[in-house]
């Protein structure tokens, strides 16, 4: 297996082995030998090892940094050298305290039955698969889930997303020499780079994996969260989201242009491959959204398109823009792949734009409100108010949901925010959701399809350990 340059279409770097099913076992079976040490280790040693990872990581910055880019076209600056690359490493570092103040046990104590009761690790390794949209922050070997995981003293099997394999070995580089400089055993974290499926889910069976972090599409989740649900273990899946804007009817008429500014600014940012992507945007009063579609239209058709992470990827955007164009839909800008010239090199989708009215929004409900990475995105227009509220009522689970409005929309806020608060896992006021700030008080997370529960963040230190842990009760044991 070799990566992909995206932006080409041409095989680069190493060719990496796909893991037999014995490999894999073995892989598990190693991860034993790890066990009661994550559990018992001090919290200075491994907070040690995630700082130390850091600092190395850090001195590649560069080297790091340009060979994502390779592999994902995504811009080396500022996206990757610096915005990405510094969440990963304050991520290391935060994980790095909450080992120190191990806040994530929550210990609750009551001394006149002498009981005391804690988060702690789940007696096996969480296996981590990341997505292909940021090969550093949230990468198997080094993102969130795997922070989140070792933060709650479990060990680590990665499994490297096949668009950054390169990538994925570097860091694994830098993560395999603070391991080994702190002392920790080899077991506690190891790395793997494809496999067939069915060996996959042999994997989860075996006893020495204790639970999932996925990041990915919607398929893939839940297929292994078939696989988990089955097993009786738990799986942390972040999975899809159109991540909804409602326009209120006030300031859809006072600014419904620059409304579309930001709409479309934030459907273009990152080649529109951010999991918080505001795909769809429903506008109160059809004058209003025509107002909106235009102004989205002048926008995406001065876009040049985009470079996307992978040819499924693509495939699945033109798939929901060809599922939208059978049912009646045509789009106003765009259309699919780029066919002429320079832009037909490597994987590459023309930005694209629906503008649709709420009578076709709600019978092609699936696909309005489906995910689809790419700059993709749908204009509803919705006739009142009233009517903006019925879609939030009838909303699938969203990672974040957008609400814009005037002084003179109060009540239409104060009833959409009555909804979406338990529509998503996050509600912003007058912004777009694509910016996701680690944080302790951040959720990212939300009800099914969004993710798997909606009980848990896989952002923000303490919580996102938690998904990684069980509660255990000492009871009047010394």
């Amino acid at each position: 297996m070799r990566s992909i340059n995206p932006a080409t279409g041409e095989a680069i770097g190493a060719d990496f082995p796909r893991s037999s099913r014995a490999e894999l076992s073995a892989i598990a079976d190693a991860a034993f030998d790890a066990i009661d040490f994550l559990a018992d280790a001090p919290g200075v040693q491994l907070a040690g090892f995630l700082e130390d990872y850091a600092a190395r990581v850090e001195s590649d910055r560069e080297g790091i940094a340009r060979l994502a880019h390779e592999e994902t076209a995504l811009p080396y600056a500022p996206r990757l050298s610096e915005v990405e690359f510094n969440r990963t490493t304050f991520q290391l570092r935060e994980a790095a305290r909450a080992l120190r103040n191990e806040s994530w046990r929550e210990i609750t104590r009551d001394e006149k039955n002498n009981l005391r009761s804690s988060h702690v690790p789940l007696g096996g390794a969480v296996l981590s698969i990341g997505p292909s949209n940021f090969p550093l922050a949230f990468n198997g070997i080094s993102g969130g889930d795997f922070c989140a995981a070792l933060v709650a003293r479990n060990p680590v099997i990665a499994k490297a997303h096949p668009g950054h394999c390169n990538t994925t070995a570097r860091l694994f580089e830098h993560c395999a020499a603070a391991r080994d400089a702190a002392g920790l055993p080899k077991a506690a974290l190891q790395l793997f780079f494809e496999c067939a499926p069915e060996d996959g889910e042999a994997l989860l069976a075996h006893p020495g994996v204790a639970a999932l972090g996925f990041t990915g599409s919607r398929a893939a989740g839940l297929r292994l969260k078939a696989v988990c649900d089955r097993l009786g273990k738990p799986a942390s899946l972040e999975m899809s989201s159109v991540n909804p804007v409602f326009v209120a009817s006030h300031a859809a008429e006072s600014r419904a242009e620059v409304i579309a500014d930001a709409w479309t600014a934030s459907v273009l940012l990152g080649g529109g491959q951010f999991c918080t992507k505001p795909g769809v945007i429903l506008v109160a009063g059809e004058r209003a959204a025509a107002r909106v579609a235009a102004r989205a239209r002048e926008v995406l058709a001065q876009a040049v398109p985009a470079v996307l992470l992978t040819a499924a990827v693509r495939d699945h955007a033109n798939a929901t823009i060809a599922a939208l164009c059978a049912r009646g839909a045509a789009p106003i800008v765009g259309g699919g792949a780029t066919h002429d010239g320079q832009e037909a090199r490597g994987i590459r989708l023309t930005p694209t734009l629906f503008a649709v009215d709420a009578a076709f929004a709600r019978a092609h409900r699936a696909q309005v409100f489906t995910e689809a990475f790419g700059p993709l995105g749908i204009v509803v227009a919705v006739e009142g108010d009233a009517q903006l509220v019925d879609f939030a009522r009838s909303l699938d689970g969203q990672l974040a949901a957008t609400m814009v409005s005037d002084e003179a929309d109060a009540t239409t806020r104060a009833t959409l925010l009555g909804i979406l608060r338990f529509k998503a896992g996050r509600i912003l006021d007058e912004a777009m959701p694509t910016g996701v700030a680690v944080s302790p008080a951040m959720v990212h997370g939300g009800p099914f399809p969004a993710t798997g529960d909606a009980r848990f963040s896989a952002v923000g230190l303490p919580e996102a350990a938690k998904r990684f842990s069980k509660l255990l009760c000492l009871d009047r044991v010394r």
